[in-house]
């Protein structure tokens, strides 16, 4: 029996719900302007609601690469599952909840990542796992945040983005 290691992460972005949805299914953006340093994707294949995509990290001093199947449901949440690699059989959700700052609109981001633990992590070594996943995942969050809050995120050139589709792959 494969045994998971799951953390969840929540994030509040200055920005409307469409712009925050929009900006984190967009791979092709995240590839172009290196919005994750630590992370490299390759798009394998695109799809109207989702896509196939190559996801190499480094965590724990061990190299990781995931192929990853996206499926962003119709509520634009974003549904990552390798299925191929490392992790294979691990999953990272994301869901958007419109929210408020100083009256302006924002989006609660829901992050939670489950991947399988490898048979020969012990008990011992699980809390550092954890613990490392979490700070990647904070990190990954702020990044996006930085990205979004700071106008790195355009859609189709026209400005920041304001798009009412729940993101483009």
């Amino acid at each position: 029996m494969t045994r998971f290691v799951e953390v969840t992460h929540r994030e509040l972005i200055a920005a409307p719900v469409e712009t925050v949805r929009a900006q984190f299914a967009d791979l092709d953006h995240h590839i172009h302007h290196n919005v994750h340093p630590k992370l490299r994707f390759e798009v394998l294949e695109r799809r109207a609601r989702g896509a196939r995509f190559v996801q190499e990290v480094r965590l724990l001093g061990v190299r990781q690469r995931d192929v990853f199947e996206r499926s962003i449901g119709s509520d634009g949440s974003i549904e990552d599952r390798s299925v191929e690699g490392f992790n294979r059989g691990g999953r990272l959700s994301i869901r958007f909840a419109p929210a408020s700052v100083d009256a302006q609109a924002a989006t609660q981001v829901e992050i939670t990542i489950r991947l399988p633990l490898p048979p020969v992590i012990g008990p011992f070594v699980r809390p550092l796992l954890e613990a490392q996943i979490r700070k990647e995942v904070r990190a990954a969050a702020l990044e996006d945040k930085a990205d979004i809050e700071g106008g790195g995120y355009l859609v189709e050139g026209a400005g920041p983005a304001l798009s009412t589709q729940p993101g483009r792959c």
